[in-house]
């Protein structure tokens, strides 16, 4: 395998792992560990919930999560291409929400997503330059609290947060 083919693996293995960073940092509603894999000039489009800056949409998510009783998110599907100096990158996401409404009931809401993503490398770093996340498929489920308490177990981030064992796990 020739040094050309040896970068593009490099290269492409360091974006998946940005790309895995994200439910990694929003599942356990680590902030800086979000910010961390966007270059400070990123953007996000996600019609019709947010458009703005990565930091701005960092703050949002945080906001949006830390009330929810639980979240979980998986990617699937990652498609990276090297393009000159960037890379660009399609991935499939599934989150899986669970949220108290106002009204005291409970939404179990699955959304399957896509993130169209640029990527840039600046002196050997890459970082998220753009995202635009397009909504497939959103089911919401409502149940009782009662309902919910009778048939779902569940680990509340907002309760755990850094102090997830995983954290621990990659540092030893």
């Amino acid at each position: 395998m020739g040094h050309d083919a040896v970068h593009e693996l490099m290269c492409k293995a360091e974006i998946t792992r940005l790309i895995h960073t994200y439910p990694r940092g929003l599942d356990r509603l680590d902030r800086e560990l979000l910010l961390s894999m966007a270059h400070e000039t990123a953007t996000v489009d996600f019609p019709p919930l947010f458009s703005g800056s990565w930091a701005d949409y960092v703050a949002f998510l945080m906001k949006a999560h830390t009330s929810m009783l639980y979240n979980r998110h998986s990617m699937s599907n990652i498609l990276v291409a090297l393009k000159g100096e960037g890379a660009v990158s399609e991935t499939s996401a599934t989150a899986h929400l669970i949220v108290k409404r106002d009204d005291g009931d409970i939404e179990e809401r699955t959304v399957h997503t896509r993130y169209l993503d640029r990527w840039r490398c600046d002196g050997g770093r890459w970082s998220l330059a753009h995202r635009r996340t397009i909504r497939d498929y959103r089911q919401v489920r409502v149940l009782t609290a009662a309902e919910l308490a009778a048939t779902t177990e569940y680990a509340n981030a907002g309760a755990i947060g850094r102090q997830d064992p995983s954290y621990a796990h990659f540092s030893e």
